[in-house]
């Protein structure tokens, strides 16, 4: 079959028609014969009965006679007939009474194929019987010739076989030329068209074809090859474009392509990919990918890039070495198959500059810029892995904050590009520290940490080093610094705290150890304090209060409360402003407690803020009243942080305007400490307050370190004695003696002197002696709301004149 159907479709279709017309012919001429040997058995039949019908009497009178001559006569007449081949007569016991067999004779039949055609043919047995007398005779048993009745039946049944089969090769033969004349020549032309047929051209068939074909199969196959070719050649030319764009996009992008072989051989190269790899097309065609790799990326390359499963993108980042330089390299992987062909694609794309950019964006991230040192978010970081491996074991690390003392009045009054150059030079000083296990960090500001990792196992000896460790840092921070033209000292305030991993976070850690610092502030400064968990609970304070002075400042929940001023005749000459805060929980909470907390968070100029405008309301209100005399002066303090900045001044003339007031009924009173910060920009503001009309008090004089030196230069009327040296003026001899030098050196500079804290009358009394005049304290008044104050020391005045 297979070699009949590798042949024309006319030759297919002729051999495959006749052997069809030869299978059904014999199929045919079979079930006839078969119907035909049904029907002759029937005939066989009814032949041997009219047969045996002519024999059965005379067999039976010769029976009945005993008469065995005749008996045989009659049974080898019947054996004249070819169709019996054996003839018997019994009697009724069974015994033979004669019997015959016909003579051999030779047939083309077998025995076996006559048994398989005539199986069912029976052996005619007759019983013989005489009506009169009635006598049963026996039995005439007669064997039927099959071969010779089949036999008959071929012959009979031949010719037709042979008629049909003719006959149906023919009709074959004629089926075959007319489908070769209707289909298969036509078809075959249709072929050749085809098969001449070029891209862009029309199906080149004669007129006849469409004429005789055009509503049939062929015609409508010619059609549909018609529209089919045209969508073709459609379909050619857009994927010629398609393929000519394609290699123009290859050919120009942007980043370099390689196309990989299933055994990993570049196939094919763009420009960009020559631009990027220095290498020509040529060159790099059919070389292994491995020749553009260093030798430590290429193992981790092959291993992804043999693990990659088809139609699974992905994007990893390796090093090429191209002419003895690394360039770091970003692949987009694709593998693809095409015709049972694996390819590779690779889009690659030099990084070299985006890892530069994440390098100097990773130095900003996690290095500061003036110092150059890892910042607060590398120190955390390394302290969060640090926290990771402690956990695997018992080693003790320890994190260390410094901070420098009176860094703040050197940045502002030398300025920040000095304070700079001051944060470098400490940076410089302490790198002798820097170790393997060492991170030296700046937090911000003049804020610096240590974390020193695995110190060891024994805490009491990681406690010794550590605070050998402080007192090498505050030793180098004591040293002389130069920055710019300055050579500056300063000290260092030193916190640390050690852990063992069990402390939870590395926020935890870094809140302890910023708490030991506030301690060691607190205690002096140019110490050091190791963190103790009792510090804790002092550190919750203070954060307490600094959440309670911001809400207290936003919506101000402060009061201002007077306290009077007096002369030696016991006279009402002013009154100090003092700010009272009454919290919620804690009740009345002391200026001395949340007023430095206020200048450290960066509070104090709202709050002076809010003072000035207060006061001055409330001095503008009494004016109104006639309960204020122009004479009297409200004394308010202003911060030295306040003070300092550049919007003091006019803010100041600002609130001045704004309630009205006169200039000659204010009374500022500022700290003799301020003033070592920048001397001369403090006196061109002083004397600026001065022209506008206020007053200038020093408050708190004689604690101070060197007002006395600059005290003949500065625009002041007024010095206040510090309570601390009025309240031991009877007692302590060293008081009564600076008590004694303020007052002469007031009264030779013309300015006056008021003590503060004056609570009796031996004071009072005292004080009049050594020619001091002007007081305030317990003795003649404690602070008071405005309401109480006036009534408890303001008499009623006359009307103010009618303007």
């Amino acid at each position: 079959m297979g070699v009949v159907l590798s042949r024309s479709l006319f030759i297919k279709q002729a051999i495959l028609t006749l052997a069809l017309a030869i299978v059904l012919s014999l199929l045919s001429s079979g079930i006839q014969f078969f119907e035909g040997i049904r029907h002759q058995k029937t005939q066989i039949d009814q032949n041997f009965d009219e047969l045996l019908a002519v024999v059965e009497k005379p067999l039976a009178e010769a029976m009945f006679r005993l008469d065995v001559d005749f008996a045989q006569q009659q049974i080898n007449s019947l054996l004249l007939t070819p169709s019996i081949a054996h003839v018997e007569v019994r009697d009724e016991l069974g015994e033979l009474f004669v019997g015959a067999t016909a003579k051999e004779r030779n047939f083309s039949i077998s025995h076996s194929l006559a048994d398989y055609f005539l199986s069912d043919l029976q052996v005619y047995d007759r019983r013989l019987r005489l009506e009169k007398p009635v006598f049963q005779a026996g039995h005439l048993i007669v064997l039927p010739e099959k071969r010779y009745l089949l036999d008959e039946m071929f012959q009979e049944h031949l010719s037709t076989l042979i008629y049909n089969l003719f006959k149906d090769v023919l009709l074959a033969s004629l089926i075959s030329l007319f489908f070769y004349f209707l289909v298969t020549h036509p078809l075959m032309r249709l072929t050749e068209s085809l098969s001449a047929l070029e891209h862009n051209q029309t199906l080149p068939l004669s007129k006849a074809f469409y004429r005789h074909h055009k509503s049939d199969e062929l015609g409508h196959l010619h059609a549909t090859f018609a529209r089919l070719w045209s969508k073709l050649s459609m379909a050619l030319s857009d994927l010629e474009r398609s393929n000519s764009h394609t290699k123009a996009m290859i050919e120009h992008a942007a980043d370099g392509i390689l196309l990989l072989d299933e055994s990993n051989n570049i196939t094919l190269v763009n420009t960009a990919a020559e631009y990027m790899l220095k290498r020509k097309s040529a060159d790099l065609h059919s070389q292994s990918l491995e020749s553009l790799h260093t030798s430590a990326s290429w193992a981790p390359f092959v291993e992804i890039l043999t693990s990659l499963q088809v139609n699974t993108p992905l994007t990893i980042e390796t090093v090429y070495q191209i002419q003895h330089v690394e360039l770091p390299v970003e692949i987009r992987l694709a593998k693809y198959k095409i015709q049972n062909q694996v390819e590779t694609l690779l889009l690659i794309r030099d990084v070299s500059e985006r890892k530069e950019t994440e390098a100097h964006i990773h130095h900003l991230a996690y290095y500061d810029p003036i110092t150059n040192l890892p910042n607060r978010q590398y120190l955390a970081d390394k302290l969060h892995e640090a926290l990771q491996r402690q956990q695997q074991g018992v080693n003790y690390s320890a994190v260390v904050f410094m901070d420098l003392d009176r860094f703040k009045t050197i940045n502002d009054s030398l300025g920040h590009n000095v304070g700079d150059q001051l944060l470098c030079c400490v940076a410089a000083q302490l790198s002798f520290l820097k170790e393997d296990n060492i991170v030296f960090a700046r937090m911000g500001g003049d804020e610096f940490a240590f974390l020193l990792n695995k110190m060891g196992d024994d805490k009491e000896q990681v406690e010794k080093a550590i605070n050998g460790f402080a007192d090498s840092v505050m030793y180098a921070c004591q040293q002389v610094k130069k920055a710019g033209h300055h050579e500056v000292h300063i000290t260092a305030s030193l916190g640390a705290t050690i852990f063992d991993g069990n402390e939870g976070s590395a926020e935890v850690i870094l809140k302890q150890a910023d708490t030991a610092l506030y301690r060691a502030k607190e205690s002096g400064r140019n110490t050091f304090a190791l963190y103790k968990p009792e510090m804790q609970a002092i550190s919750d304070a203070r954060l307490d209060m600094e959440k309670a002075l911001h809400h207290a400042t936003e919506f101000k929940l402060f009061d201002l409360y007077y306290q009077p001023q007096t002369n030696d005749k016991n006279e009402l000459i002013g009154a100090e402003a003092l700010i009272r805060w009454k919290d919620e929980k804690k009740g009345f909470i002391s200026p001395a407690e949340f007023i430095p907390v206020a200048e450290e968070i960066g509070l104090i100029v709202e709050i002076g803020h809010w003072v000035l405008n207060e006061a001055l309301s409330q001095v503008a209100t009494w004016l109104k009243e006639g309960k204020w005399q122009l004479a009297w002066r409200m004394s308010i303090n202003v911060s030295p942080i306040q003070f300092q900045q550049a919007g003091f001044l006019p803010m100041l003339k600002a609130q001045l305007e704004k309630h009205d007031v006169p200039a000659s009924c204010v009374d500022l009173e500022i700290t003799e400490n301020m003033l070592l910060n920048d001397l001369a920009s403090c006196l061109d503001k002083m004397n600026a307050i001065k022209a506008l009309g206020v007053h200038l008090s020093i408050d708190d004089f004689g604690t101070g370190y060197s007002s006395l030196k600059y005290l003949k230069s500065l625009p002041i009327d007024r010095l206040k004695i510090d309570q601390s040296f009025v309240r031991d003026l009877l007692t302590d001899k060293s008081d009564e003696a600076i008590v004694h030098a303020v007052i002469a050196m007031a009264k030779a500079l013309n300015i006056s002197v008021l003590a503060e804290g004056v609570e009796t009358l031996p004071h009072y009394d005292r004080l009049r002696e050594i020619d001091c005049f002007f007081y305030q304290g317990y003795y003649f008044g404690h602070p008071l709301p405005p309401r109480e104050f006036i009534t408890a020391f303001v008499q009623d005045l006359p009307e103010p004149p009618l303007s």
